[in-house]
C-alpha cells in the first residue's frame, strides 16, 4: 500500500477520529472507504462534455476559420 499524508483542520481530524471509533475501524480503514465510495460515484457521473454533446456544432457562424483566425480573436477576453 502507498503511504500518503495530509493536512487536516483539526475540526475535521476530531470529526474523523469520532467517526471512526463510531463504526470501531482505523482512521486509515475509514478513510479508504469514503474515498472509495466518492471515487465510484464520480466514475458513474457523466462529465460536462458527455452533457453537452448534443449541443456541439449545432450553432453555425457562418465563419469556417472561426476558432484560429486572429482576426476573429482580437479583444477576446478582454472587456
Amino acid at each position: 500500500m502507498t503511504v500518503m499524508t495530509l493536512k487536516l483542520p483539526s475540526q475535521t481530524a476530531q470529526r474523523l477520529t469520532r467517526a471512526a471509533a463510531r463504526r470501531r475501524v482505523s482512521k486509515s480503514a475509514f478513510v479508504r472507504e469514503l474515498l472509495e465510495g466518492k471515487l465510484a460515484r464520480l466514475q458513474d457521473e457523466p462529465t460536462l462534455y458527455d452533457l453537452m454533446q448534443p449541443a456541439l456544432g449545432a450553432v453555425d457562424s457562418g465563419q469556417a476559420d472561426l476558432g484560429h483566425n486572429p482576426r476573429h480573436l482580437e479583444g477576446f477576453g478582454r472587456q
